[in-house]
């Protein structure tokens, strides 16, 4: 397969926006935003397919709309990964006319579907890749549910750049970083059954906070965790997951929504974004995670088998997940007993009435 030249690719999208941080150091750095809640797909990995189908459920427009408002004031300059969790973006039939609507209400976001593929494979065509660029998505990362043969020339056909993940070309970008909104290219994986063993032992493949069916799960070698994982985590630190309902939830890993109702919605807007985002329930957690406690956050962490890469790094400084916003003041937590005292005190903010401060001020 010939390659593009992805170093003069790269150049043609321009310089890469200079990050801008409405919450300073404290900034969300990806948003994942579920267009549909369900799949087409009854895969042994996934929880998807406990989902009844009855309860799946495409994002209504309204809720789109204030996502990405939402988004676009508190972090401008994030990648977005339109995923739907464990469900499958292009079930929503909208999803071309949205994402167009996305570019304009977040000019500055880099938007990403994360998809099976298989309605790209559809015969009317619906669904395609060149639509879909076209519309405002800056990367469409395939795992190829169907001939990879077909995926290529599919990819080959859109006109856009494309290269294969396993057999990636030198200097080709990956989807796992931000070149800016004028970003436009497609990556071609594997699905899971074609996973290189490697990618097993890197623990990639979530358990989805428990919530699986085991018996299908075994061909992947997954199985109900004997106790909690003694492990840090950076997801609750870096990602804002938002369900199709608008719901925010815990993290990217709770595809059957069982945090939902817990953290509020997007139709509050920015300001309850950040009573979600700094809210005492996200705080204790966060506090919890520092210290490689999953255990205490019983119905969601303490299932929980993700080890993802970086996740025992520390992210935040420890005061800025010693307080919690109200929605009128900071606060200073109350002592956890499962969680225990840092080093550095607390502090908290001193501001004008109305006015929610960044914790990196």
């Amino acid at each position: 397969m010939p390659q593009p030249n992805w170093a003069k690719i790269i150049k043609s999208w321009g310089p890469v926006p200079k990050k801008v941080k409405p919450l300073g150091s404290t900034s969300p750095i990806v948003w994942i935003v579920e267009p549909y809640f369900g799949c087409n797909l009854r895969c042994g990995h996934c929880c998807a397919g406990l989902i009844p189908r009855a309860d799946e459920q495409a994002m209504q427009t309204k809720v789109w709309y204030e996502t990405f408002r939402t988004l676009n004031a508190v972090s401008p300059t994030v990648r977005v990964d339109i995923a739907g969790v464990v469900g499958e973006p292009t079930m929503n039939t909208k999803l071309t006319e949205l994402l167009a609507v996305a570019r304009r209400l977040a000019p500055q976001a880099q938007l990403q579907i994360t998809t099976n593929g298989t309605k790209l494979l559809g015969k009317r065509g619906k669904v395609n890749y060149k639509a879909l660029l076209d519309a405002g998505a800056n990367i469409i990362y395939t795992d190829q549910y169907g001939p990879h043969e077909r995926f290529e020339a599919l990819a080959a056909a859109s006109g856009y750049p494309f290269y294969t993940y396993y057999d990636k070309p030198a200097g080709a970008p990956t989807p796992w970083q931000y070149y800016g909104p004028n970003a436009k290219f497609i990556c071609l994986m594997d699905q899971p059954e074609d996973w290189p063993q490697s990618r097993y032992r890197a623990n990639l493949l979530g358990n989805w906070l428990g919530h699986l069916d085991w018996e299908a799960g075994k061909r992947f070698g997954m199985k109900p965790l004997a106790e909690p994982i003694a492990r840090r985590c950076n997801q609750p630190f870096q990602d804002v997951t938002v369900s199709a309902s608008g719901d925010y939830l815990l993290c990217c890993q709770d595809g059957m929504h069982k945090t939902a109702g817990r953290f509020g919605n997007v139709l509050d807007g920015p300001e309850g974004f950040r009573r979600f985002w700094y809210g005492e329930e996200m705080q204790i957690i966060r506090r919890r995670l520092r210290l490689k406690n999953r255990a205490d956050t019983t119905d969601a962490c303490a299932k929980c088998n993700i080890t993802f890469s970086r996740c025992d790094l520390k992210h935040w400084e420890d005061q800025q997940v010693e307080q919690f916003w109200d929605g009128t003041s900071w606060q200073k937590m109350k002592f956890d007993p499962h969680v225990g005292p840092f080093d550095t005190p607390a502090v908290v903010k001193r501001t004008s009435p109305g006015r929610v401060p960044t914790l990196a001020e």
